[in-house]
């Protein structure tokens, strides 16, 4: 069988279509990927597919329900859309184009299917059929991730920019064991409820095998790992630091909590070479940060990891929300004041979205402060609230979120009050300019960062 992805462009590689590719060639199916930037329909016409593929977050639906609408009238394929939407938003399926839909985990899903293409039976999976939808049950989560063969890295490395880039990404284990009302974590964990370990990691082992086979392979000055929190388990963060400097021996960066980690973790990652990190605070207001949020920590415990972090020589990029609901521009320069006090290397920030199954994205359409039908929403966040705000304060948003980097970095901006008036300009007018500075800031936070230029 043969089956081919069409996905956005990235620059990072995509590890849950890679992990799906590997799992369909493990069982001797051909796999294909190419980019909405080429020509996709040229790319159906010569490889003639069996199946076409979608990873699909919530904001990107109607873009790739269009193009699979297109293809459709040209070409016999079944069409397959995955990822987080389907995951949540099943329903979507009925009034899309799209054959069928695969919920959650589909390495072991995806496998059933190949080997049996005409069932409507496989788990995981949402099937059209005349009469109409047939619903599948979840299987339990891959309890042993080391049973997964590694990624497949051809796939991508077809793009040069891929194959050759500095930094490679891994992920050591899949889960997170907490419920911040933003994420959709807390509903991924009811889909699953009762079929598994909510958090599992990977063998150092396994881990440190599969980097070894990719820098082998490419070009590699950095390591980026891209688990949700990749410190939860001590004994193994005590192994990995024992083996990944001896036999990798690469500077690399790494998603922590503050309030998961502290001085011993902190050594233990230095020790392995962890050269930085990302931490997030999202808000200065324990009210927002604890009620609103749900992230269940304290100004000091974010104070207190970013100075030990700063003792300890790894630098460390402190993430941000502005826009929130129940928040105002008064606490959203609160929490500007908190960054500047933690001095971090980059001041990431984003803006609010009240995406649907999220605790929050629910709890604003319950309280009024969001009144869309969700299709207004995107995959960016970093442009322009959704929310139901007055707009002088969205315009706010909208530049405070292009200028907050660079008043960490300068306090003077905030201090003089000439951040304060020029966000009150208006949008449209300093967008270009201000993205600008956003941009070129953010370049150089990422040599921070990364310790060179990307």
């Amino acid at each position: 069988m043969k089956f081919l992805f069409i996905t956005k462009p990235f620059f990072i590689e995509p590890l849950g279509i890679m992990y799906l590719s590997s799992a369909m060639k493990k069982g001797g199916h051909q796999v294909s990927l190419i980019t909405t930037d080429e020509d996709f329909e040229r790319k159906v016409s010569e490889f003639q597919p069996d199946f076409v593929g979608y990873s699909i977050m919530t904001g990107d639906q109607r873009f790739y329900d269009e193009i699979n609408k297109k293809l459709k009238q040209k070409f016999n394929f079944v069409s397959v859309a995955g990822g987080p939407h389907p995951t949540f938003f099943p329903e979507f399926l009925e009034g899309s184009s799209f054959d069928a839909i695969c919920l959650g985990e589909g390495e072991e899903a995806v496998r059933q299917l190949m080997q049996n293409p005409s069932s409507t039976d496989t788990p995981n999976f949402w099937f059209k059929t005349s009469k109409g939808i047939v619903k599948n049950q979840l299987q339990n989560f891959v309890e042993n991730l080391d049973n997964l063969p590694f990624p497949d890295r051809e796939i991508v490395f077809q793009y040069q920019e891929i194959r050759n880039g500095p930094i490679k990404h891994f992920i050591a284990s899949r889960g997170c064991p907490f419920n911040c009302s933003y994420c959709f974590n807390a509903s991924y964990s009811e889909l699953y409820k009762g079929k598994g370990k909510r958090v599992r990691f990977r063998t150092v082992e396994n881990l440190i095998k599969e980097i070894q086979e990719v820098i082998s392979s490419s070009p590699t000055r950095f390591i980026y790992f891209q688990d949700d929190t990749f410190t939860l388990d001590r004994a193994w963060l005590d192994e990995f630091a024992e083996k990944y400097p001896a036999r990798i021996n690469l500077p690399f960066h790494c998603h922590v909590r503050p309030n998961t980690i502290d001085e011993e973790k902190i050594l233990a990652l230095k020790k392995a070479g962890c050269y930085s990190v990302h931490i997030a605070a999202e808000t200065a207001d324990d009210f927002l940060r604890n009620e609103i949020l749900n992230r269940g920590m304290t100004k000091e415990q974010i104070f207190d990891a970013s100075a030990l972090l700063k003792k300890h020589g790894i630098r460390f990029m402190l993430q941000n929300i502005i826009g929130l609901p129940e928040g105002s521009l008064d606490k959203d320069f609160e929490t500007l004041e908190l960054n500047i006090k933690c001095r971090p290397d980059y001041a990431w920030v984003s803006i609010f979205q009240p995406y649907p199954k999220t605790i929050l994205g629910e709890y604003c359409r319950e309280k009024g402060f969001y009144i869309g039908d969700f299709d207004d929403l995107d995959s960016n966040f970093f442009d322009s609230s959704k929310l139901n705000l007055p707009e002088k304060y969205k315009n706010q948003i909208a530049n405070l979120q292009k200028l907050f980097a660079l008043a960490v970095e300068h306090p003077d901006l905030y201090n003089s009050g000439l951040l304060g008036a020029l966000i009150d300009l208006p949008k449209e007018s300093t967008k270009e300019v201000f993205t600008k500075l956003y941009r070129d800031f953010r370049k150089k936070g990422d040599e921070k960062l990364y310790g060179f230029s990307l």
